[in-house]
């Protein structure tokens, strides 16, 4: 599955941000945690979700 994504960076941190708000793409914690993952996944800090 393809979802859309944003990352971006600032004082050290990363932000993934997914726009939610036209469609749901049913993410669950335990996939936020995978792709939050640096090792396996887009790899970040905070993970956003616009609703």
């Amino acid at each position: 599955m393809m979802i859309p994504f944003y990352k971006m960076h600032g004082l050290g941190n990363d932000f993934v941000i997914v726009d939610e708000r036209a469609r749901r793409h049913g993410l669950s914690p335990a996939r936020i945690a995978a792709l939050a993952d640096r090792h396996r996944g887009i790899g970040c800090d905070q993970f956003v979700v616009l609703r």
